[in-house]
C-alpha cells in the first residue's frame, strides 16, 4: 500500500483542473464583462477576440450561469472602465498591465502564448536596427549623436525595451542624442523611416523586422540588427531582454471561483482551438512573473513609477544652486546655536548636587544592569551558557551529595531557519521572546537557558524516573507546538526536537552533558523531528565521525581533493545524449573515493555545501566549455543547487561571475533543486527571478516525493520536472507507477514544461517513457556517472547519439 500516498498527493494536486459541464449559457445567464486593450479599431479587437470569451461560456456558461463578453477599448477608456469597476476580467498588453496592477491591483491568472509559425512564443522584448550599409552604426554605443526613431514614448517593446538597452550602453537617450523622434502606431513606420534615411537607427518590438522580411518589405540583408542577443528558443531576432507576453487578469471583485475556473480553462484550451486561431495565439501559460516590467520601468521613471522633480534633491540642487546653499548655511548656523545652547544648560545642570546624586544611582543602576546582561541573552532575557554553567556545577554538586539525578534537555526549534529567511529575522525573535516567556510560565524547572540561535537548555534537578521524564518532554514539545501569534500570522506553527541526558549515568561535567544533549538532540532530528532522544554513547562515536568527516571535507575543499563527474541524459526525442548532470565525487588520498551519501550530509549540515555547490558550478562550467574546445557536441549542463545556496544573498552574483569567468553559455545551464529546496526558497522568490534573468533553466529534481503542488509549478517558472527515481524503478509492470509517472508527463506537458526521468536501468523502462512521450533520461541504463575524462569516449561509443537500444556500445 506504499503506492496509496502517492495517488492521493497526486489526486488532490489535479483536482482543481478537471474540467465541467459544456454546455452553452443559459437564457438570462450573467453577463461577464472582459476588457480588451484595442490597439487600432475596436470593432476588429472584439472580432478577433469574441471567440475566446464564447470558448469560456461553453466551458463554464453552465456552471456559473454567465456568459463572457469581449469590449474592446482603447487605453483611456480600459483605465476608466477598470477605475469604476465596470469589468470583470481584464486582458491588455504588458506595459499596461504594469500600471492598472501597480494603480488598481489587478492580478494576473495565465499569460498568454503567441504564435509564430505555428510555434510557441511566451517572451518579447525590442530589436535596435539600422541599415546595413551605415558602416559608421556597428554598436549601440555608435548611437550616440543620431537621429533615432522609436514608434510610441509608452511602448514597452518598441521603446522601453531599447531605452534600457542603450542606457547599458551609455548611451542616454535624454542627453546623447541628436534627436529623438516617436512614429505612434505601428511599427512599419520606424522601419521605413530606417529605410529611406529618415531615421540614423530605429527601435521596435521583436517581430515586426521579420513579418515585414517575410511580407517582402525590404530585401534580406538591407537592414542589420545591433548587438543581437542569442536566447534559446526564442525565434525573433532581438537587443534587449526579454518580458513575458499579454496577461489574463482578474478584477478584485470578480469572483474567485469563476476566476479559478476561467483560469483552469484557459490553461486547458486544446491545441488549434478555433479561438486561438481568430485570436492568432497559440495558447494560455500558468501566469509568468512580471516583476522584470515593473523593475523596467522603474528604472527608467516611465509610468506608473514618475519621478517627482519637486522631489529630486538632485534635481533642486541643480536648479536652485544658490537656495540650496542658503537652506544648508542656515541650517548649519541652526546647528551651531543648539550646540552652544546645549553645552551653556549642560554646564548650569552639572553645578547641581541633587543631578550629581542621581547620575550616582544611574551608576549603581547601571552596574547591576551590565552584571545581569553578562549572565543574561539579551533576546529572551533566559540565562545564558555563563550563568546555566553555574546553575549546572550547583546541581551536580548536590545530586552527587545525595544521590539523586540531574537531567539536561537540548531543545532545538525544527525548521527554524526557514522562518528567518522567509519571514525575516524581525519574526524569527518575536517567536523567540514568545517562546521563553511561555517556556518560564508553564515549564517547571531548575533553570531554563538560551545558547544562541535557536537552542535552548532545560535543566531538571528533580528526576524521579525516566518514566516522568518522557512526560515533561512531552510537554515540553506540546507548549512549543502551540501556534503563534506573530508577525501578521495568527496561527504560525513549528516544532522542536529534544535531546536529553543524565547525570551521573552519562557525563561528569556541564561541558559533557550539553555535548552529549547535543548528540542526541540531533538524533532526533534524524528520526522524523517534533520527538525527544536520550543520549546513548554510540552518539559519541557518531559525533566524532561526522566532526572527522568535516574535518577531512573542509580539506579536500582546500587541497583540490574533490571531482566532478558527469552523468548523461539522453533526449527521447532524437535519440541522441543531449547533456550532463554534474555530481561531486571526493577521491581521498588514503581512502580512494568516498561515498556522498557520507559526506554530503555533513556538508549541507555545516554549511559546507554552499563553497562545495560553488565549486563543482564552476568546474563543470569550465569544462563544458572545454568539451566545446575539443569538438564535442554541444551539451546541456545540469547543477544541483542546496537550499544553504538559494538562501545566499550572493547566489545570483556567483552564478553570473562564473559564467562570465568560465564562457558559459547560460542557454546550456539547468539549475536543479529539490521541492523542499524550492519550498524553503519561497521567501527568495525574487532570487529565482534574478536567475531566470540571467538567462539559465531551472529544474525541479526529484519530482513527486516532496510537495507536489501546481501552485508552486505556477509561482515559480520553471522549465523541467525530473521524476524520481522511486517512480521509475517498477515501471512498467507497477501499474501505479506507470500510471504516476504518466500523469506527471501530461500535466508537465499542460503546463509548457519538459519531462526527465530519472534512474533508468532498464530497456523496459526506457521504452515506457518513450512511449508515454518522455521528453528525456538518464541513469545506469546508459552510464553511470565518469570522471570528464572518459565522456568524450562515452560519447563516441554512442556512434553520434544513443545506439538502437538506448545505450553505448
Amino acid at each position: 500500500m506504499q503506492w496509496l500516498p502517492r495517488i492521493l498527493v497526486l489526486a488532490v494536486m489535479l483536482l482543481p483542473s478537471l474540467p465541467g459541464a459544456v454546455a452553452g449559457a443559459p437564457d438570462g445567464a450573467t453577463t461577464v464583462d472582459i476588457g480588451v486593450l484595442a490597439v487600432r479599431e475596436a470593432s476588429a479587437a472584439e472580432a478577433r477576440w469574441q471567440p475566446t470569451a464564447d470558448y469560456l461560456t461553453e466551458r463554464l456558461g453552465e456552471d456559473f450561469d454567465a456568459r463572457f463578453r469581449m469590449r474592446a477599448m482603447n487605453f483611456p477608456e480600459l483605465e476608466d472602465a477598470v477605475a469604476g469597476e465596470e469589468i470583470d476580467f481584464v486582458l491588455t498588453n504588458t506595459g499596461h498591465y504594469v500600471q492598472l496592477e501597480y494603480a488598481h491591483g489587478i492580478s494576473r491568472l495565465t499569460t498568454l502564448i503567441a504564435s509564430h509559425e505555428g510555434e510557441p512564443v511566451r517572451l518579447f522584448g525590442g530589436v535596435i536596427f539600422t541599415r546595413a550599409d551605415r558602416d559608421d552604426i556597428t554598436a549601440l554605443e555608435d548611437i550616440a549623436g543620431q537621429h533615432l526613431f522609436a514608434v510610441q514614448e509608452g511602448s514597452l517593446g518598441g521603446w522601453h525595451a531599447g531605452h534600457e538597452a542603450l542606457l547599458d550602453a551609455g548611451v542616454d537617450p535624454r542627453e546623447d542624442l541628436a534627436e529623438l523622434t516617436f512614429t505612434d502606431m505601428p511599427h512599419d513606420r520606424v522601419v521605413e523611416a530606417v529605410l529611406d534615411g529618415r531615421a540614423d537607427a530605429g527601435t521596435v518590438r521583436t517581430g515586426v523586422l521579420d513579418r515585414m522580411a517575410g511580407a517582402g518589405a525590404f530585401e534580406p540583408g538591407e537592414l542589420r540588427v545591433l548587438e543581437p542577443r542569442d536566447t534559446p528558443g526564442f525565434p525573433f531576432e532581438h537587443t534587449t531582454r526579454l518580458f513575458p507576453e499579454w496577461p489574463f487578469s482578474r478584477m478584485e471583485h470578480a469572483d474567485e471561483a469563476l476566476a479559478n475556473a476561467v483560469t483552469v480553462a484557459l490553461l486547458e484550451m486544446p491545441e488549434g482551438h478555433p479561438a486561438s486561431r481568430t485570436g492568432e495565439y497559440f495558447g494560455w501559460a500558468a501566469p509568468l512573473s512580471y516583476a522584470p516590467a515593473h523593475d523596467l520601468l522603474e528604472r527608467l521613471g516611465a509610468p506608473p513609477y514618475e519621478r517627482n522633480p519637486a522631489l529630486d534633491p538632485l534635481l533642486y540642487w541643480r536648479e536652485n544652486p544658490a537656495v540650496t546653499i542658503a537652506l544648508l548655511l542656515g541650517l548649519l548656523a541652526l546647528m551651531a546655536a543648539a550646540t552652544m545652547r546645549y553645552h551653556r544648560i549642560n554646564r548650569d545642570l552639572g553645578r547641581e548636587v541633587q543631578q550629581r546624586r542621581e547620575a550616582e544611582t544611574r551608576l549603581r543602576r547601571h552596574e547591576a544592569e551590565l552584571a545581569h546582561r553578562a549572565s543574561h541573552d539579551p533576546l529572551t532575557d533566559l540565562p545564558n551558557r555563563v550563568l546555566l554553567t553555574q546553575r549546572m556545577r550547583s546541581a551536580i554538586n548536590t545530586s552527587a551529595e545525595d544521590g539523586g539525578r540531574v537531567a539536561i534537555l537540548f531543545l532545538d526549534l525544527d525548521r527554524f531557519k526557514t522562518i528567518n529567511d522567509s519571514l525575516g529575522h524581525q519574526v524569527g525573535d518575536e517567536l523567540l521572546k514568545i517562546l521563553a516567556d511561555r517556556l518560564k510560565d508553564r515549564v517547571r524547572a531548575n533553570t531554563i537557558a538560551r545558547l544562541g540561535g535557536d537552542e535552548f537548555i532545560v535543566l531538571l534537578d528533580d528526576v524521579e524516573s525516566l518514566e516522568a521524564l518522557e512526560e515533561r518532554a512531552r510537554e515540553i514539545l506540546a507548549v512549543i507546538a502551540e501556534p503563534f501569534a506573530v508577525g501578521g500570522w495568527r496561527s504560525l506553527q513549528v516544532g522542536g526536537s529534544l535531546g536529553i541526558t543524565l547525570f551521573p549515568d552519562n557525563g561528569g561535567s556541564p561541558e559533557a552533558l550539553i555535548t552529549q544533549a547535543d548528540a542526541a538532540m540531533y538524533r532526533a532530528k534524524a528520526q522524523g523531528r517534533n520527538t525527544y532522544s536520550f543520549y546513548s554513547e554510540d552518539l559519541t562515536a557518531a559525533a566524532s565521525e561526522r566532526l572527522e568527516t568535516e574535518n577531512h571535507l573542509r580539506e579536500a575543499l582546500k587541497n583540490g581533493h574533490l571531482e566532478v563527474f558527469y552523468q548523461p541524459q539522453i533526449d527521447l526525442r532524437e535519440r541522441r545524449v543531449s547533456g550532463v548532470e554534474a555530481l561531486v565525487r571526493w577521491r581521498d588520498p588514503d581512502k580512494g573515493l568516498i561515498s556522498p551519501g557520507r559526506f554530503i550530509p555533513v556538508a549541507e549540515e555545516t554549511g559546507l555545501i554552499s563553497p562545495l555547490g560553488e565549486f563543482v558550478l564552476r568546474e563543470a562550467c569550465r569544462q563544458v566549455v572545454e568539451w566545446d574546445r575539443q569538438g564535442l557536441p554541444e551539451l546541456s549542463l545540469a547543477v544541483n543547487l542546496s537550499a544553504h545556496q538559494m538562501n545566499d544573498p550572493a547566489l545570483v552574483a556567483r552564478v553570473r561571475e562564473v559564467l562570465d569567468s568560465t564562457g558559459m553559455d547560460p542557454g546550456r545551464l539547468v539549475l536543479e533543486m529539490t521541492e523542499t529546496t524550492l519550498i524553503q526558497a519561497e521567501g527568495s522568490r525574487e532570487v529565482l527571478l534574478q536567475l531566470k534573468g540571467l538567462g539559465v533553466a531551472l529544474a525541479i529534481d526529484d519530482f513527486g516525493t516532496g510537495y507536489s503542488s501546481l501552485a508552486y509549478l505556477k509561482r515559480f517558472n520553471i522549465d523541467w520536472l525530473k521524476i524520481d527515481r522511486a517512480f521509475v524503478q517498477d515501471l512498467p509492470h507497477d501499474p501505479n507507477d506507470a500510471e504516476l509517472t504518466v500523469t506527471i508527463i501530461n500535466m508537465a506537458h499542460n503546463l509548457g514544461l519538459e519531462v526527465q526521468a530519472e534512474g533508468v536501468e532498464t530497456e523496459d523502462q526506457r521504452s515506457f517513457l518513450k512511449t508515454r512521450y518522455c521528453d528525456a533520461w538518464q541513469g545506469f541504463l546508459c552510464s553511470p556517472p565518469v570522471p570528464a575524462e572518459e565522456l568524450p569516449q562515452l560519447l563516441e561509443d554512442c556512434e553520434g547519439g544513443v545506439a538502437a537500444a538506448g545505450v553505448p556500445r
